[in-house]
């Protein structure tokens, strides 16, 4: 591997750009992005040192965004609404779907025989696509007692493209 040497000296090397391209990039620079960067670093800083800090049982599915002031672009999905689909169709009809995405998978992988029971709510944030934290209940219809039982999932949605990032049972408390 060629050491390469940092200097302030002219250089004819191509790959790096002239003084003109690279005064063109950093000018380029949204003001307003760096300066959301350096609030979010900031709030994480002053949430670490408050122990404000979401406990690590929550991870993004039971999240009361009344209590935070600023949520990183994080949201509670109202399943009621239509802002995600097409009416008649709810956004609690496209959880569900996803839902079961999840639970095909988790079936798949694991050999059990789960089904989707009730959504119970989704948050959100933007990610490559959209990131959705939900939870629903399901029944397990290997269970003599079909009792319900709390499940999570993460999956990211891109129109045509869904990846089930997980689903697990909810943690116990």
């Amino acid at each position: 591997m060629e050491e390469r040497i940092c200097d302030d000296s002219d250089s004819d090397n191509s790959e790096d750009g002239t003084p003109e391209e690279i005064q063109l990039f950093y000018d380029e620079w949204d003001k307003s992005q760096v300066l959301k960067f350096l609030l979010f670093l900031l709030v994480l800083l002053l949430l670490h040192d408050s122990k404000l800090i979401l406990p690590r049982d929550m991870q993004g599915f039971e999240i009361d965004f009344s209590k935070l002031n600023f949520c990183f672009d994080w949201k509670a999905l109202d399943l009621d609404d239509s802002t995600m689909v097409d009416e008649p169709e709810t956004n609690r009809d496209f959880i569900a779907m996803l839902s079961n995405q999840a639970l095909t998978k988790h079936n798949a992988d694991n050999g059990t025989s789960l089904e989707l029971g009730k959504v119970l709510r989704a948050n959100f944030h933007p990610s490559a696509g959209i990131t959705l934290y939900i939870s629903f209940q399901v029944n397990d219809l290997s269970d003599a007692n079909r009792q319900t039982k709390p499940y999570r999932a993460v999956v990211r949605y891109l129109p045509g493209d869904i990846e089930v990032c997980s689903c697990k049972p909810k943690p116990s408390s």
